[in-house]
Parts: structure tokens; sequence; C-alpha cells
């Protein structure tokens, strides 16, 4: 069983980072092999022009490290998004990453990759005055469906100072039975 933690933020050792950690527990005590990726440290270029037909577009980027982490992300069963929330929406990095597969939009590569996944959100955000996971978690939710894929579900938690949510006990005890409990359901 494998997992992919994609971290779009670009602080390491930060809240996300911190959730990761945490889900990565629980996924590990349900047997999983968990790897973590740092979007930032990798050069992940826009999207370029792509054709009308989607089956014969041509990634014109291909020469970044996009694929190489997209097909790791398709050899796992489990994918969690680790995306902050930055202007109502994940950051540029993981944005940048999820735009790519636009260039692969109705390959069989694609859709075959991404089909029957478990996905996951981790999210923190600044602003404590009401839950904003929500513009994380409902374009998520988009592209879960669209890939026919199943949710499994997120924490959301609002703090901005870096590495406060490792203090939270029950905030980071929901991301290891998040990590447990979207293992399991990859396992059914």
């Amino acid at each position: 069983m494998k997992v992919v933690v994609l971290i779009g933020s670009p602080r390491k050792g930060g809240n996300t980072d911190c959730l990761a950690d945490a889900f990565t527990e629980g996924a590990v005590e349900a047997g999983a092999q968990v790897e973590k990726i740092y979007l930032d440290d990798h050069l992940i270029r826009p999207i370029a022009e792509v054709g009308d037909d989607g089956k014969t577009r041509v990634d014109l980027r291909a020469d970044d490290d996009w694929r190489k982490i997209m097909q790791k992300v398709i050899d796992a069963q489990v994918l969690v998004l680790g995306a902050p929330v930055y202007w109502q929406g994940v950051p540029a990095q993981m944005k940048c990453f999820v735009d790519r597969w636009s260039a692969h939009y109705a390959t069989d590569w694609l859709l075959d990759g991404l089909a029957d996944k478990v996905w996951a959100v981790l999210c923190p955000y600044g602003d404590p005055t009401d839950d904003q996971s929500r513009w994380v978690v409902e374009p998520v939710k988009v592209w879960v469906g669209h890939f026919k894929g199943s949710y499994a579900g997120h924490v959301g938690v609002a703090t901005s100072k870096k590495g406060e949510v490792a203090q939270m006990k029950e905030i980071m005890q929901q991301a290891r039975d998040l990590g447990r409990s979207a293992v399991e359901a990859a396992q059914r």
C-alpha cells in the first residue's frame, strides 16, 4: 500500500508539514509506505498551451519534474494534498502541479492512473473567523469526482504560526486518524 503526500506549502516544519507527519504516522500504523513530496523542492513549470483535442495534447513542458512526481502519484493508492489556504485556494506550487493535468486531460495514462484513488486533504488556514478549508476542500472534491476516486476526508485548522499545530493534540490526532482511515479505505 503506497501513500503519496504532496506538500504545497513552501514552509518546511510549518503547519501543513506537521499535519502531514501526523497523517503519515496513522498511515504507517495501518501498514502503508508513505512518501512525502515537497512540491517547492522541484521544478514544476506552469502549463503551456495545449491543443483542442484532449487525446492528442502534448505536454510542452515535459522537461521538468512534473511527470516523475505524477508517476509516483499514479503508483500510489492514496493521494494526500497538504495545502494551506492562500487567497481562497491552494498555493501556487500545488496549483501548478494540478494544472498540468490539463495537458493529459483525456489520456488513459492520467484517467486510469488517478481512477479509484483515496484522497485526503490537510489544510491549515490563517483566518480564525470560520472554516476556510472549504477553499481547498471543495475543488479537491470536484477532482475526486472527475477521477472517480473516493474522498476520505480532511483536517482543517485555523493557525498561522509556524509549527503551532504540533501543540494541538486533538487536531494532530485527527490527522493520525485520517491517515489510518484513508489507508483502510484503500485496502477495501
